[in-house]
């Protein structure tokens, strides 16, 4: 690989990558077996690797023209600093564009976080620091370009309206199974599946599943059921160890998903109302129902026009003459 490329052509090169990797795990569905297309995938995965590592590289190692600064302020006992060139002035403003923004995972109390890339600079040893805001929490710690792992997106092809996948839950930062419902030009749409509530997450927040179907492992995160029904994860749960702010940001997380779980319960609850409301409304009438308002059964017409051509107008039933009846006489009581 050229360590000589500049942090545009790496990123554009990384993008193709990308796409090429999603075009040959579209194949391995189709194929899994073939070992070309396998060895083809793991290759193109090392490459992917290998060319984030380097734009991060390029972002945290300290420019030619600052180290003979550097030097020079050493050797003369001033601190003059030679102008940086444009080029590389605009090679570590792209690397830092590209980065702020992007959602990546941050090693922090012995534990990996989901944080998302909020600003970078660059410290007095030249090294590329950037400040991580951890997903779900207000906190913000400042770690190395290098310590971060960036998390990968998937193509947008492989994510479909209907995909079931994983997504970042940004009340707590945790993955959770999810359907997208919509993409859209900051990421997609999505509808957890467990919880039923709606979010809106960036591209690079969401990851796909073994197969990208339906996955038979079920997910790890402990919930917690509260006596009035409400689902809260176990990550919820206040500690002794929580500070101040982690608890109160936990309490308003805890609060905002006992709301949506009652607004879905109520929005199921009126959507089973209206179903029973036009099941009853729209069943058919027996067949010994009376004809009217409200039976389901409209009222025939004696002058209906018949289907068939030697149907006659006015007659109902079969078609036959009216019942005859005896004429109808004078009963007289004869005494014995």
């Amino acid at each position: 690989m050229d360590f000589s490329q500049s942090a545009e052509e790496l990123l554009t090169k990384l993008d193709t990558y990308r796409e090429q990797l999603a075009q040959v795990e579209e194949a391995l569905e189709q194929q899994p077996d073939e070992p070309s297309l396998v060895k083809l995938k793991n290759d193109l995965t090392e490459v992917i690797v290998l060319t984030e590592d380097l734009v991060k590289y390029q972002a945290a190692a300290p420019t030619e023209a600052e180290q003979a600064g550097a030097e020079t302020a050493g050797t003369t006992g001033r601190a003059s600093v030679v102008p940086q060139p444009v080029t590389s002035r605009s090679a570590a403003k792209s690397v830092h564009t590209a980065l702020i923004g992007r959602t990546c995972e941050a090693f922090f109390e012995q534990k990996w976080y989901n944080g998302e890339i909020k600003s970078v600079r660059r410290d007095e040893r030249g090294q590329e620091r950037a400040m991580v805001e951890f997903i779900g929490f207000s906190n913000q710690r400042e770690f190395k370009v290098t310590d971060l792992r960036l998390l990968r997106p998937p193509h947008p092809a492989q994510c479909q309206p209907g995909t079931r996948c994983q997504a970042i839950f940004p009340e707590d930062g945790l993955w959770y199974d999810c359907v997208i419902t919509e993409q859209t030009e900051k990421g997609y749409k999505i509808t957890f599946i467990d919880y039923g509530s709606k979010a809106e997450v960036r591209f690079d927040q969401i990851r796909l599943q073994s197969s990208g179907k339906v996955g038979t492992a079920k997910r790890t995160i402990k919930e917690v059921t509260t006596p009035a029904g409400y689902k809260i994860p176990e990550s919820m749960q206040i500690q002794k160890t929580d500070t101040e702010d982690i608890i109160d940001a936990k309490r308003r997380k805890i609060t905002a998903i006992k709301k949506q779980q009652r607004t879905d319960k109520l929005e199921t609850e009126h959507v089973k109302q209206q179903t029973a409301w036009q099941k009853f409304f729209y069943k058919k009438a027996s067949a010994r129902s009376k004809c009217g308002f409200m039976s389901g059964k409209p009222k025939d017409s004696i002058f209906k026009v018949p289907d068939a051509l030697e149907g006659r107008v006015g007659f109902m039933n079969s078609g036959q003459e009216m019942t005859k009846f005896n004429e109808a006489r004078k009963f007289t009581y004869q005494y014995v």
